[in-house]
């Protein structure tokens, strides 16, 4: 997502663009949730922040940037959505696997 050949800056559509095939690669190895929203998207973005630990109005926020950048913004809440309950359900299998242990 960076621009290392030190040409010009990527615009808020590329960066998008980046982040989603991030999100997307991530989440099929089973790490979305440690990918960071890039800090060039959009001033009201959530920048730096773990997608994991992003709040539901924020991600709102990213949806909105995503549907006014032509985009559908629908897509980062599946994301999202899917990683809440993926940790949530690793969350209920260890409190399982201490009440056995």
């Amino acid at each position: 997502m960076h621009d290392s050949d030190g040409k010009q800056p990527q615009s808020a559509l590329e960066v998008w663009d980046a982040f989603i095939d991030e999100l997307d690669r991530r989440g099929q190895a089973g790490s979305a949730a440690d990918v960071f929203v890039p800090s060039m998207l959009h001033p009201d973005a959530p920048s730096g922040r773990r997608f994991s630990q992003l709040s539901r109005v924020e991600i709102d926020t990213l949806a909105t940037i995503g549907a006014r950048l032509g985009r559908r913004g629908d897509i980062i809440k599946d994301i999202w959505t899917h990683t809440q309950q993926k940790i949530k359900a690793q969350a209920r299998a260890n409190r399982r696997a201490a009440d056995e242990g």
